[in-house]
């Protein structure tokens, strides 16, 4: 019990800690944005991003190899040590070298062939658009290597130095902005040149914490047969599931930039902008309770394994609700405010669109844990990928008839709902999933905290002045129904003790003196 409650507190810590990095690299992030459509304009913003986000196509790849490699050292350090972590380590090592090479051979054929003659890019951006497309690999190449570097922080929760460089991160790319006017030359390739040197930078910081911090970053030469294969063999299926993130969202891209050039492909990149500024505050929920979930799961703590997914499905679901629902209610002042007359056609119905699709995702990346944890990922991946993938050629076919840009995330979202569903199925397999219980314990308070949120909301929203007023109104009163519903109505005892142990050790460190003599 001891051990749960100091468990507890480390998360509660660590949350507080990603909160903080999320605000920070929130504010960063959106004036960031504002300041780049700015100074490249609507074309080049697009450009950048249909490239950009062609590339990270095969991030994939990369993504796959990643969750396995956290999730290996999670379990060996769970349940062998340090020695079992270091073979995680070696090997993880070499499996990203070999990823390395495939990822420079496919995006220098393959990759380079649809730029040259699929994409629809304005013919005096050409030139720009290599140099970007090949900057975008180079620092897709630092990512990869930085992986099992990432894991090692990620595994021994040290979330500290996690928050700081990703503030660093977005303070540097804000610096960016304000180099091109200086830099002279063609800005868009300025701009990704920049960039790829912070990739750079990124991996040196997290290669060097790890080696100077944990025992198990040791590289030497070894070949752990068993290992190599159970590592490729999970990443394998997780692979198949990473692939049908990208058939949506950068399969999604692509359509639209088949069908409408690359404007709509702007208004597609601001709405993934200020998703994934919503996002990452949700990752201050999961993160920090996924190697919780592996390491319970390693020494046979199957109750504490689903009871962390119940809690983080709803925690991360509520969190994201009070930021999104006022972000969705008053996204066309949102998006003024924020980006003044550059602010691209569709931009508001795609943040929409997009939000409600992370939503669902939140709950699926909950539940995918326990399944990291099992290391079965066969089924789970299969189907549920299959499902989700199906949101592309789906949209392909719709807007061959109807010329509606929102027709393709409409998709995408439809097939999230649907691949989850599946995806419980499976999960009941694996572990004591209960169905009805779920629904019970998580979509139905999830419903009706939202459902708080929005009745708390629509009056105000009906009834002002788009301004000011009411966006810190609407806030306000979304903050407080999905407060006041979640304590009352949608957590169970233990999770409210969770929520306390999140509490009082942040008001010892705000209120020490009132606190400790309380």
């Amino acid at each position: 019990m001891a051990s749960a409650s100091a468990s507890n507190k480390r998360i509660a810590t660590n949350s507080v800690i990603m909160s903080v990095r999320m605000v920070v690299v929130l504010c960063l992030t959106f004036y960031a944005t504002r300041a780049v459509l700015a100074a490249l304009g609507v074309v080049d913003y697009g450009v950048y991003n249909v490239v950009c986000g062609f590339v990270s196509m095969f991030a994939f790849l990369n993504t796959s190899m990643s969750n396995g490699i956290q999730r290996f050292l999670n379990y060996e350090l769970g349940k062998n040590g340090t020695e079992g972590a270091n073979r995680v380590f070696c090997t993880a090592m070499l499996i990203q070298a070999l990823l390395t090479i495939l990822v420079i051979a496919l995006t220098e054929s393959f990759g380079l062939w649809y730029l040259e003659n699929k994409m629809v890019i304005p013919a005096d951006r050409f030139v720009a658009a290599r140099w970007i497309f090949q900057f975008s690999i180079a620092s897709f190449l630092f990512i990869i290597m930085q992986a099992p570097f990432t894991a090692a922080v990620i595994a021994h929760e040290r979330m500290d130095f996690y928050a700081a460089v990703s503030v660093l991160d977005a303070v540097l790319k804000l610096a960016i902005v304000f180099l091109l006017p200086l830099l002279g030359g063609d800005a868009l390739v300025w701009y990704g040149f920049l960039f790829m040197l912070i990739s750079a930078l990124n991996f040196a910081l997290y290669a060097t914490y790890s080696r100077l911090r944990f025992r198990e970053v040791r590289l030497h030469r070894m070949f752990d047969r068993p290992l190599f294969r159970s590592m490729l063999g999970f990443s394998g299926w997780n692979l198949f599931g990473s692939l049908s993130g990208v058939a949506q969202e950068q399969g999604a891209n692509l359509v639209l930039n088949f069908f409408f050039g690359p404007v709509v492909n702007a208004a597609r990149g601001v709405a993934a902008q200020i998703n994934g500024g919503l996002s990452s505050f949700v990752s201050n929920i999961t993160m920090p309770v996924r190697p919780q979930v592996v390491q319970s799961y390693a020494r046979g703590e199957l109750g504490r394994t689903m009871s962390l997914t119940y809690s983080v499905s709803k925690f991360s679901c509520f969190f994201f609700a009070a930021l999104a629902i006022p972000v969705s209610l008053e996204i066309d002042f949102v998006l003024r405010l924020w980006l003044g007359a550059n602010v691209p056609e569709h931009t508001g119905a795609f943040t929409v669109l997009v939000v409600l699709s992370t939503m669902v995702n939140n709950l699926n990346s909950a539940t995918s844990s326990v399944v990291h944890a099992t290391g079965r990922m066969k089924h789970y991946q299969l189907w549920g990928s299959i499902v989700k993938m199906l949101s592309i050629p789906m949209a392909y076919v719709l807007l061959c008839y109807y010329d509606v840009p929102e027709i393709a995330l409409a998709c995408v979202f439809l097939m999230n709902v649907l691949g989850h569903t599946v995806c419980l199925f499976v999960v009941r397999t694996l572990v004591p999933l209960s169905l009805l219980d779920y629904l019970r314990r998580v979509v139905v308070p999830i419903l009706l905290v939202v459902a708080a949120g929005l009745l708390c909301a629509l009056p105000l929203h009906a009834l002002m002045e788009a301004g000011w007023v009411r966006l810190i109104c609407v806030t306000i009163a979304v903050t407080f129904g999905v407060g006041m519903s979640m304590y009352a109505i949608a957590l169970e005892k233990k999770e409210k003790q969770m929520l306390k142990s999140l509490a009082v050790p942040l008001a010892h460190k705000i209120f020490p003196g009132r606190v400790h003599n309380q």
